[in-house]
């Protein structure tokens, strides 16, 4: 009797996990994402087309993660400001690179292309696309580099 009333627990547990996930991640229509995401979108990528866009829950922040046809994946805070851009299969428009690390870049790294930048806690973490990572802040002096 007590191997079910456990088990049961467990079932019950497990079920109250996956409907409490259900609600953290959603999918969403373009328009209900803030219009500053929308904007950018717009601005930044006009040839694309939004393949997903979702809608996030994590400790009641909410964010967002949009998909573009191109593959590029960008996230969003809940005032609708980029926070990662991935663009696997394009690089990252220059205007949304700060000016101070596309300066820096030149110098250091002149082949270099922006595929991916992400918005860190004092800082930058750029990836140019040959395995290296780069760490600036948000000035955009250049911290250091990992593979």
């Amino acid at each position: 009797m007590k191997k079910r009333i456990v088990t049961l627990c467990l079932l019950l547990f497990g079920a109250l996990i996956g409907l409490q996930s259900c609600d953290d991640e959603k999918n969403i229509a373009f328009d209900k994402l803030p219009q500053t995401a929308r904007q950018f979108i717009g601005n930044y990528f006009p040839d694309q087309t939004v393949n997903r866009t979702r809608q996030k829950k994590d400790n009641g922040i909410v964010s967002y993660e949009v998909r573009l046809t191109d593959g590029t994946e960008i996230d969003f805070n809940a005032a609708g400001e980029w926070q990662h851009i991935d663009r696997p299969f394009g690089i990252v428009p220059d205007e949304i690179v700060p000016l101070a690390i596309l300066n820096d870049l030149a110098g250091r790294y002149p082949e270099a292309r922006v595929h991916e930048i992400e918005k860190e806690l004092g800082g930058y973490e750029i990836g140019i696309g040959n395995g290296l990572e780069l760490y600036y802040t948000t000035e955009g002096v250049f911290i250091r580099e990992e593979r």
